[in-house]
């Protein structure tokens, strides 16, 4: 045999090998002549499931007049958590000083709330130790009404000084109101913050306030507070969902239930512990997707959580679900089921489809769902995790993510596998034997017609 017939042979095999495993590559077998893809959305009722926090600082009289290293501690904590926590509002209950005289108590205040501005929200307001019977002109000049006009969230203010003052700001799917009102405030200002909420009637309110509950003389409220609850929150109990205030070393939250509104009522104050109250601050950690609202009281400057029953709770509040919709894409299969469990970040899919035939599903996203990462999803029971085979891809664009998966549909329509991208598959070796003597009965008719030639 001459080397052109040998070098016959070896093209003529490995030609025929490579027939073969084109042949048996993923989906190369049993595959619709046609293409049909299918394709549906759904509706999933969620928003933003990020959540969001709300800071509230009680009493900070005793940091400003000799501790402003815990005063400092609280703010420059607030400022690294911000976007980690979603903080969305900070709000001062009054109390800013122990004495409205002391200009160095007021400089540490303002040294504090400073590391605030251009990062977060926030507003305070007039306490009794703060000049309300004296002089509040200190007040003024550190954290008066030019302070904050400029500021895109700062609604306005009673009057000309900023003792009384509102707020906007948006967080989830919804539109917030938030008012801070001074100690004992009198007829006038109740009714300009009336109208300030008539003038917002689709915003969700929240009142900080310096005295509102008087546990010790009263069975709730005390006299101010009363008259705040009768003149302010009962007439607009559709809208105020939540009261904050200070002023008594004291920690309790009550529910009010008004014409079928709630209203909570929660008092913070930790002025009588070491320290000046030793940094201890409330986060309200609003959840959207789950209508509570989780209390937690902390502090920066020991680094604890109080886990007692009145400092660690969870509110039931309804939020906002605006709908938005995901997009499921199903190619050569059929989508019979999609459970989307985006609290426990999971996506679970059934399908079904002509059996060995190769499927497709692609599960698109919005981002505005905040998605983020780790997440897990099963394909008929089989659970795949983000980036652990290249049969499942992530995509993503400026607006949405992608989840694209492969797999083979079986008799039970079960998955079987996940293809791997770019795998070979092996064959049996009854397969290759046949091959094997389909080329040697080839080859050598071919070389019997190549003597015969040659004679």
């Amino acid at each position: 045999m001459n080397k052109s017939i040998v070098l016959f042979f070896v093209i003529l095999t490995t030609l025929s090998i490579l027939g073969l495993m084109i042949n048996y590559l993923p989906g190369a077998q049993s595959q619709p002549n046609s293409i049909s893809t299918k394709y549906e959305n759904w509706t999933f009722p969620a928003y933003n499931l990020q959540n969001f926090s709300i800071i509230v600082l009680p009493d900070t009289q005793y940091y400003s007049e000799g501790n402003p290293h815990v005063f400092e501690n609280q703010t420059q904590w607030i400022v690294n958590n911000i976007d980690e926590m979603n903080i969305v509002f900070v709000s001062l209950l009054g109390d800013i000083v122990d004495e409205w005289y002391s200009i160095e108590q007021w400089i540490n205040a303002n040294n504090s709330m400073s590391k605030l501005d251009d990062q977060v929200p926030w507003g305070v307001l007039l306490g009794n130790h703060d000049g309300l019977y004296t002089d509040p002109d200190n007040f003024e000049i550190y954290f008066g009404r030019d302070r904050f006009e400029n500021e895109s969230w700062y609604g306005g203010a009673h009057g000309d000084g900023n003792k009384n003052s509102y707020q906007l700001f948006s967080a989830g799917a919804d539109d917030y109101l938030f008012l801070h009102i001074q100690y004992a405030p009198n007829e006038d200002m109740l009714e300009w913050a009336g109208n300030v909420i008539d003038n917002y009637p689709s915003r969700r309110v929240i009142v900080s306030t310096h005295e509102y509950i008087d546990w010790w003389w009263n069975d709730w409220h005390s006299v101010i507070g009363e008259n705040i609850y009768e003149k302010l929150v009962k007439p607009h109990a559709d809208q105020i969902f939540l009261v904050l205030c200070g002023h008594i070393d004291y920690v309790a939250t009550e529910k009010q239930l008004i014409d079928g509104s709630i209203v909570y009522e929660m008092i913070s104050d930790y002025q009588e512990q070491p320290n000046g109250g030793n940094g201890w601050l409330k986060i309200l950690e609003f959840s959207p997707l789950q209508n509570k609202i989780f209390v937690k009281t902390y502090s920066p400057y020991l680094d604890l959580f109080n886990h007692d029953p009145n400092s660690e709770f969870t509110l039931d509040y309804n939020m906002t679900q605006k709908e938005t919709k995901i997009g499921v894409q199903m190619t050569d299969s059929s989508l019979q089921d999609i459970n989307i469990n985006i609290a426990d970040k999971q996506i679970n899919v059934t399908i079904s489809g002509e059996i060995d035939t190769i499927g497709f599903c692609n599960v698109t996203i919005p981002k505005e769902l905040n998605l983020g990462d780790d997440w897990v999803v099963q394909i008929d029971g089989i659970q795949f995790e983000t980036g652990i085979s290249s049969s499942y891809y992530e995509y993503e664009n400026a607006t949405h993510k992608a989840l694209l998966f492969k797999y083979i549909h079986t008799e039970t329509s079960n998955l079987i596998s996940f293809i791997e991208t770019g795998s070979i598959p092996e064959f049996s070796s009854l397969t290759f034997l046949i091959a094997l003597l389909t080329l040697t009965v080839l080859g050598a008719i071919f070389y019997r017609k190549k003597l015969k030639k040659q004679v």
